[in-house]
């Protein structure tokens, strides 16, 4: 039962990333076909900061 729990805990973060940038990628791609670049380029800074931080956990 605390294996499951703790489990579960440590997935929850993981789809959270996942299902933000999963949206900024959404978000920047249909901005791109809409032809506003400006906000389309406006989540790279986010894309950036997720990147390097998954670069800084890994092992």
């Amino acid at each position: 039962m605390e294996e499951t729990v703790r489990n579960t805990m440590k997935r929850l973060p993981v789809i959270l990333l996942f299902s933000f940038v999963l949206f900024l990628v959404a978000f920047c791609t249909w901005h791109l076909f809409q032809g506003n670049l400006e906000a389309a380029f406006s989540t790279l800074p986010f894309l950036l900061i997720i990147y390097l931080f998954m670069m800084k956990r890994r092992p």
